[in-house]
């Protein structure tokens, strides 16, 4: 099975990678984690700082599972791609951002999907595993929503522009 993690460039998120690389011991998985400005040694898995839009678009075709932050960037490419998507919120207690603007980003996708949904959200990263295992199992061929609502692809794009509109 092969990952792409992403942090994102704006901040590192030592949390989500310290995870990712223990629970990947276990499970011996090809872990490739775009990482930030994060200087920790990680042992289970290859780490690089930053990727170029053509390395990022190819990592993404590489593999099988994205797990990211939840930023809107990721989760819209990998909606396009019909991707296995887990993303987890930085949080502010921990200093992973300024403010909580990724609990409100999840708290709009989340209802959108379902034990069947290629997107799913981990709001803690001790149940990445759990979650991580869930979504494996599921074939490319499922949808990315579960909803009926956002089985039309045609006003996704809307759909998603208002989500956004409404929180600004």
């Amino acid at each position: 099975m092969k990952v792409l993690v992403t942090v994102g460039a704006q901040l590192p998120f030592e949390r989500l990678i310290k995870a990712i690389n223990d629970i990947n011991k276990p499970l011996n998985l090809n872990v490739f984690a775009q990482v930030g400005d994060d200087l920790n040694a990680y042992d289970g898995i290859q780490t690089i700082d930053f990727l170029s839009s053509n390395e990022y678009e190819a990592k993404l075709g590489w593999c099988d599972i994205v797990i990211a932050h939840a930023g809107m960037g990721t989760i819209i490419q990998c909606l396009e791609l019909n991707k296995k998507l887990i993303v987890v919120p930085r949080l502010a207690k921990f200093n992973e951002h300024r403010n909580d603007h990724q609990l409100d980003t999840i708290s709009r996708f989340e209802p959108l999907t379902s034990s069947t949904s290629l997107m799913r959200v981990c709001r803690d990263v001790e149940n990445l595993k759990n979650i991580f295992q869930e979504i494996e199992k599921l074939s490319e061929m499922n949808d990315f929503f579960t909803t009926e609502k956002e089985h039309d692809t045609e006003n996704l794009g809307t759909y998603i522009k208002k989500m956004i509109d409404d929180e600004i």
